[in-house]
């Protein structure tokens, strides 16, 4: 199928190797083209948007940026082949972070910081905030539609976490302030899934673009808590460069929006995500002393 879009939309890559990767994304199928290129064919039509907005303000982000970020080479249209529209990018090389030594941790940190702060203070003055959806990624930091999440998540996850204790967690990480500083560009989608390192741990790229916008900086932190340990995150929070408000959000988003309900969504389907999620959120409630098992 991708051998026939490119022949008929892209005929100048369409005599490259095509072949499948072994990738954990939910939103897109990505397959290899030649070694230097990556095709995303959105999995669903909810995931066209994300693909479009990645093709519309990605392009705008690498002369500013520290660190390596895809590159949008070419785009398709929907037709009889594939149903939806899908973009040809470069590919990044490098590992994803996963079980980082204590040294790598902390490199990784401070290059995520570096690569954070970059993208934070990118001129935004002529892109609107994100759409509603995104919510506590536009700076409202908690409402009813979170406190449902975590309701429904505590009592989803009763074999796996005490729903009372995931209560009293969010109760104590809840009361958090709005955002104070103006919007600026955001990733939202800082998952291990979505950086790539070098051998000793430094940031090699940052890939996955399809959440980017303008909004609340705090969103592009709360994955801090899944991939460091404390001295590596307090590192992470020098180096970006947020203040303690920030922090405190970025905290709570850890918790109520990948947290518990992405686990109770996923625990069928992706186990080492899953992992991942599940060690975050124990770490999150543990610093506001509550144990969740």
């Amino acid at each position: 199928m991708v051998s026939q879009l490119l022949r008929d939309q892209a005929p100048d890559l369409a005599d490259l190797g095509i072949r499948a990767i072994p990738a954990p994304g939910s939103s897109n199928w990505v397959f290899r083209i030649g070694e230097t290129l990556a095709i995303r064919l959105p999995r669903s039509d909810d995931c066209v948007a994300d693909l479009q907005n990645e093709v519309q303000y990605l392009p705008r982000l690498p002369p500013h940026l520290p660190t390596a970020v895809p590159d949008i080479v070419a785009t398709g249209q929907p037709s009889s082949t594939f149903p939806r529209p899908w973009a040809v990018v470069s590919w990044l090389p490098g590992d994803p972070p996963l079980a980082l030594a204590d040294s790598q941790q902390q490199r990784l940190a401070e290059s995520l910081g570096r690569f954070l702060r970059a993208l934070h203070e990118i001129d935004a003055s002529n892109v609107p905030p994100g759409p509603g959806r995104w919510g506590y990624r536009c700076g409202e930091p908690v409402n009813d539609t979170t406190d449902r999440w975590v309701e429904q998540a505590a009592a989803e996850l009763m074999d796996l976490f005490d729903p009372n204790q995931v209560s009293k967690a969010w109760r104590r990480l809840r009361e958090v302030s709005a955002a104070t500083q103006a919007a600026c560009w955001v990733h939202t989608d800082l998952s291990e899934e979505n950086l790539l390192v070098h051998s000793d741990g430094r940031l090699a790229g940052v890939i996955d673009f399809g959440g980017v916008g303008v909004g609340d900086r705090s969103v592009d932190l709360l994955y801090a808590w899944s991939m460091f340990e404390r001295p590596a995150r307090d590192v992470l929070r020098l180096a970006s460069g947020v203040d303690d408000q920030t922090w405190t959000r970025a905290r709570a988003w850890a918790f109520a929006g990948p947290g518990p309900l992405t686990i109770a969504n996923y625990r069928d389907t992706m186990p080492a995500r899953v992992d991942r999620l599940t060690s975050m959120v124990v770490r999150v409630a543990a610093e506001v002393d509550v144990e969740l098992r």
